[in-house]
């Protein structure tokens, strides 16, 4: 039970749950792992629009890079992929029942809250779908809804219609002999709309009796997260699985979801330290932070949306309150906690000067040698490169004898996709190799972190293996992406989960 990280949304959609941490965590453990199916429209996915899709029909009309003459050949290729997206979820198959499943295993939706988990059903989602309509350059409305409906009830089953995740997996329990171990990975979507649509707006105690799309909140109060926490974990227990696993949330400031500017710093040559470290912090701050799209020496905080230094702190904090109230309630139930926070916080690289801590798995290193796409990632003093910054690859390939320096300015990421938000599929590699060690650590028969198939998740890590080429030119794509294409709209839209924010 999850949100997006759970379900495997990737650069802005569902295409390819199998590769999601949970289905990966399942073929280790082995026997099945029912998800939902996602392909969508010639494989396309959704509900949403597959940015990297996107950048490779786009690659095809503009070559390796945009210039001002292509911006109507990619509207015009930009509004064929999102009609046929938008058509297949909101009037096609995608709004029909699936036939077979009636009940998955994975019942993780994308931008799920704490709240959402206790309240939501097919029936909820369903009664509050608008009747569609053909928008130009727009995704499906309320996507969020569409695609728990796929989760929740697939063939649309009335006796399934008003039930809860939580009220499912208990079916799924009645009717297979039991859980043996369920994951529960919420909290993240209770903050991380701060960062997506810069602007902080605390929840309020009417926010507790609204559907998502109701709600304007980023960010929820302490008090108010508490109280939709324990009503959850009560109600986890009563679901009677053999082990429960927690996932805590990590800080969200340090996905490159935003970016970190000082331009104070940049002014002084360098006399104001680039990065604020509060007392006893593992990472430094930033002045502002604002949209990833939004480079260095072009951000204006007049006219730039950002968040402040102290936002960002106090967001940080946020999760650190939150983080113990997930400690708390697994601590008075048995329940054991996977630590998603420390993890993310090894793996900073901006926030850490670049020195990350977080050690990668030697399976991950073997793999990405081998691979022919992959090697030059992989140095021969054992360092990978991969980190948690924004992808960017250079505009030509660097020869053998580059300094390793060199190679780490001109690879960046690998980790993150391109909705700045959600891994990549090494990424989701890395939260299954987790999973799988707290699990081992639980005595979960059969978890063994080293069984996981690197070879073929970094083979299907097409983002990584065959980079889009048009990101050799990252900061004109991003530029046209988000200022002469009208994805930003689509981005802002999934952070207000298909409501417009």
């Amino acid at each position: 039970i999850g949100d997006s990280i759970t379900q495997g949304f990737q650069h802005l959609a569902i295409r390819r749950p199998e590769w999601s941490y949970a289905a990966m965590v399942a073929r280790v453990l082995g026997g099945s792992f029912r998800q939902a199916d996602f392909a969508g429209p010639g494989g396309r996915g959704g509900p949403l629009v597959d940015l990297e899709l996107v950048l490779r029909r786009l690659a095809q009309r503009c070559g390796r890079r945009f210039d001002v003459w292509d911006v109507p050949l990619a509207l015009a290729s930009l509004a064929s992929f999102l009609d046929e997206v938008e058509d297949y979820w909101e009037r096609g198959d995608g709004a029909r029942a699936s036939p077979g499943v009636e009940l998955h295993h994975d019942l993780s939706v994308w931008g799920l809250e704490v709240l959402d988990a206790l309240t939501l059903t097919d029936g909820a989602c369903l009664r509050a779908l608008p009747p569609p309509r053909d928008d130009l350059l727009a995704v499906p409305e309320l996507g969020q809804y569409r695609t728990l409906r796929r989760v929740y009830n697939p063939t649309q089953a009335l006796a399934l219609e008003e039930r809860t995740a939580l009220e499912l997996a208990g079916e799924v329990a009645a009717r297979e002999g039991g859980v043996e171990n369920l994951i529960v990975a919420l909290g993240a979507n209770n903050v991380l709309g701060a960062c997506v649509q810069l602007d902080l707006r605390w929840s309020q105690s009417a926010d507790l009796r609204k559907l998502p799309h109701e709600r304007s909140v980023t960010v929820w109060e302490e008090a108010h997260f508490a109280r939709v926490y324990a009503d959850l974990a009560a109600r986890v227990a009563a679901i009677g699985a053999q082990r429960v696993f927690l996932a805590n949330v990590p800080h969200v400031t340090i996905a490159p979801i935003t970016r970190g500017v000082s331009p104070r710093a940049r002014a002084s040559g360098g006399a104001i330290p680039p990065l604020y470290r509060p007392p006893g912090a593992t990472r430094g701050y930033y002045e502002y932070y604002t949209h990833f799209w939004v480079w260095d020496d072009d951000f204006d905080p007049r006219r730039h949306p950002h968040l402040t230094r102290e936002q960002a702190i106090a967001l940080d904090r946020t999760v650190d309150a939150y983080n113990a109230i997930i400690q708390r309630e697994a601590d008075a139930r048995g329940f054991r906690v996977i630590d998603f926070c420390a993890a993310l916080d090894g793996l900073s690289f901006r926030g850490t000067e670049g020195a990350p801590t977080y050690p990668l798995p030697t399976g991950l290193g073997h793999a990405m040698a081998a691979n022919p796409a992959t090697a030059h990632r992989a140095l021969s003093d054992g360092t990978l490169l991969l980190d948690a910054r924004y992808l960017s690859i250079p505009s030509a390939p660097l020869p053998a004898s580059t300094p390793p320096d060199e190679l780490r300015r001109a690879y960046r990421g690998g980790l993150f996709g391109l909705d700045g938000a959600h891994p990549t599929t090494i990424g989701y590699g890395l939260v299954a190799h987790l999973v799988l060690d707290a699990m081992k650590a639980a005595g979960v028969p059969g978890a063994e972190p080293g069984a996981l198939p690197w070879d073929a998740i970094v083979a299907a890590d097409t983002l990584v293996t065959d980079t889009p080429p048009l990101l050799e030119s990252l900061r004109d794509t991003l530029a046209a992406l988000f200022g002469k294409l009208p994805l930003e709209r689509a981005i802002l839209k999934a952070a207000g989960y298909g409501a417009e924010p």
